[in-house]
């Protein structure tokens, strides 16, 4: 489909030959990635439905080059005549900064292969496809291209002999070069006279749309919730519980998922259940669960949102349960989507402050499913010495290794029977085993070989053991975690909230103890600072290739000036699909910084070679911007198209993607106005300030 409508597009703007030969590079830089992707990168790329996104993706970014060479070739042909000559000066005339807008945006794709987080296969799966496109475009785009076109023959238009089509095209040319004289032309004419007014609208728009996603108008989610095909459910129950409960939680969690798929089939209009399989386990004594697996979203009327939701309100609260989560999202992040830990070496106020925290969870609509690693196990004797008992050389590990000889066993041999090799076990008679009174009149040995009772030497008192300890840096430690629905609340809100205005009051009460983020919302830090490394050292490379051709320090700037304000068209696209900002559409904006740069590195060459013929700034920058007013809008829309179905998919595995896409798609759509409009304005204001400070050199 994305093909499709791209070769429409290139047919309706471009000869049908032109066109052919454009879009013939595609298969060739697919083919040639297809022969190099599982040789570069950490992880071996495979054909899967990201690296099959990766095609997609680069899909009309990779026939800009072509479309840039062959308007380049065709428009020199139109003026001069057909012939090798002018079609080697066509190629020319943009080769080198086209050769450098490749590669501008094959760096925005490199620092997606140096990544650590817990994300980063998926990205690197897609840079490496497009930026092995992006090398074989350069090749297809400089050598192939315009062999084709100087074996082609060009023929001009005639009123007379066209068919439909033809005049079709030529009127939808005629009329785009129409619109670039004469309304595209005033205003831009217009836009540079009052250029620093220009630049205040713009960037007010650009306020504005960062105005959108701090206010909340816009959702940000690093690892974005989505709707899975399989819903999980799992439960722990109190230590000690019997097998008997497990089982009949496991029967109520059956009944309750078969009464919500029955009753919500009944109210959608095709009555279709949703359950296709469903698979049951147990995990101990104390532990199982369920997965469900639906049928397939696309093909579902009720999301696993809803069902999920149904049957946790259809389970309602298990008495004794330790645990109870239900799980639908496809995330791939930790499973807790908000994780704390604290730690300390008092566990009495490890406990104490994991309740307090767990209590002020509580307190935030959409927070749910709040826990804590706390597990406390069964009833266990603890044994402490007398003070007579030291006199007497018996130490609390004496203690404690004759008790448990007692009552366990001491191994005093192994039997060969056959295949099975047997314990020898000496310890007391069974009967002396039953009861605590049997421990109260045992006699414990001195040093010296001599029988003491028990009760002289040493005395217990019960109380409740750790199923689990968890540590960190030596120290124990306790993590309270919990689920969010980011429909309700943000997890960064909540992130925010506790980690800088509750926990540093709520830790004075409890000395020792000191907090951290774990698992997903640790995963969420690690992955914004890689994100601003990855982005920083994008611009760096990005400026260093855009300066070589420029021959100029401060023209890139100029150039780049286009990348911040892509962000709002990608946040104009996420409010028009509804779609939260996240990890993907972070790193389709970083993409995007390498895609957005092209157009406007040619638009600044051209004003640039406008000047060295001699031409006022003001008239300079308006006939490079009607000049590459065709070439702009056909690379921005064949990329908006290239993108465009992807963007309705309603599979799951396009879900996690879809916000990469209106990324690139949105912001490449209104980075085209800011190089038409507002980088001709920033061309001229660089001018001005120029000259100030070489008027005010000369008066020094």
């Amino acid at each position: 489909m994305g093909i499709i409508l791209v070769f429409i597009l290139l047919t309706l703007f471009l000869r049908p030959k032109v066109a052919f030969w454009v879009l013939v590079g595609i298969p060739i830089c697919f083919f040639g990635a297809f022969l190099f992707m599982d040789k570069i990168g950490t992880i071996s790329t495979s054909i899967n439905f990201l690296s099959l996104f990766g095609l997609i993706l680069v899909l009309g970014i990779v026939v800009d080059d072509a479309i840039i060479i062959g308007e380049s070739i065709y428009s020199e042909i139109k003026e001069h005549g057909h012939s090798k000559e002018n079609v080697v000066r066509g190629a020319k005339r943009v080769a080198v900064p086209a050769t450098f807008g490749v590669l501008t945006t094959i760096a925005a794709f490199i620092p997606m292969l140096t990544l650590e987080v817990v994300a980063a296969p998926f990205f690197e799966a897609i840079a490496v496809v497009v930026i092995l496109c992006l090398i074989f475009s350069l090749i297809e785009s400089k050598l192939i291209l315009p062999s084709h076109l100087a074996h082609m023959k060009f023929e001009p238009y005639n009123e007379d002999t066209a068919n439909k089509f033809e005049k079709l095209q030529h009127k939808i040319r005629e009329g785009m070069e129409a619109f670039a004289n004469n309304y595209y032309q005033p205003v831009l004419r217009k836009a540079t006279q009052h250029r620093y007014l220009t630049m205040v609208i713009f960037i007010t728009v650009f306020i504005l749309s960062i105005g959108v996603l701090a206010g909340g108008i816009l959702k940000t989610e690093i690892f974005p919730n989505i709707p899975n095909d399989i819903i999980q459910a799992r439960f722990t129950l109190n230590e000690g519980s019997p097998t008997s409960a497990r089982d009949a939680v496991l029967e109520r969690m059956e009944a309750a998922v078969k009464k919500v798929d029955k009753r919500l089939a009944k109210e959608m209009n095709n009555g279709q259940e949703s359950i296709q399989h469903m698979l049951s386990w147990t995990s101990g004594d104390t532990g199982g669960g369920m997965l469900v697996e639906l049928t397939k979203g696309e093909n579902r009327e009720v999301d696993s949102w809803t069902i999920e939701r149904e049957w946790r309100e259809e389970v309602g609260e298990v008495i004794g349960a330790k645990e109870m989560r239900f799980i639908s999202s496809a995330g791939v992040g930790g499973e807790a989507g908000l994780s704390f830990r604290l730690i300390g070496s008092h566990y009495k106020n490890l406990e104490h402050a994991a309740d307090e925290l767990q209590a002020k969870l509580t307190e935030y609509e959409g927070v749910y499913d709040i826990r804590t690693s706390f597990s406390e196990g069964s009833q266990e004797i603890k044994l402490s010495l007398k003070p007579g008992a030291e006199v007497l050389g018996i130490s609390l590990t004496d203690l404690g290794r004759q008790v448990r000889q007692a009552f366990y066993g001491e191994e005093a041999q192994r039997i060969q029977r056959g295949k099975d090799e047997i314990k020898v076990m000496v310890r007391f008679p069974k009967e002396e085993r039953k009861s605590i009174a049997n421990l109260e009149n045992m006699r414990i040995r001195t040093s010296s070989g001599q029988w003491v009772p028990f009760s002289s030497v040493a005395e217990f008192d019960l109380g409740t053991g750790f199923s689990t300890i968890q540590r960190e840096d030596r120290k124990r430690a306790i993590s309270v975690l919990a689920d969010i629905n980011p429909d309700k609340i943000q997890s960064n809100t909540v992130i925010e909230e506790i980690t800088q205005e509750y926990l540093p009051e709520m830790l004075l009460k409890y000395p020792g103890v000191k907090s951290e983020l774990s698992g997903q919302s640790k995963e969420n830090q690690e992955f914004i600072f890689e994100l601003a490394v990855s982005f920083l050292a994008a611009i760096a490379l990005i400026y260093v290739l855009i300066a070589i051709p420029l021959k100029s320090y401060s023209q890139p700037i100029i150039v780049m000036a286009v990348i911040p304000f892509g962000f709002i068209g990608a946040v104009i696209g996420h409010l028009i699909f509804g779609k939260s900002i996240s990890m993907m559409s972070m790193f389709g904006l970083v993409a995007l910084s390498g895609v957005v740069v092209n157009d406007s590195l040619l638009m600044v060459e051209f004003v640039n070679r406008a000047r060295q013929e001699g031409i006022r700034i003001l008239d300079a920058v308006a006939q490079a911007g009607v000049k590459r007013f065709r070439a702009i809008m056909l690379t921005s829309l064949t990329t908006f198209f290239g993108l465009f179905p992807i963007m309705f998919e309603e599979s799951l595995q396009a879900q996690i993607i879809i916000p990469m896409a209106i990324s690139l798609a949105f912001g490449i759509i209104f980075a085209t106005f800011i190089t038409l409009v507002f980088i001709p304005c920033l061309y001229v204001i660089l001018e001005d300030f120029k000259n100030f400070f070489r008027k005010k050199s000369q008066t020094i």
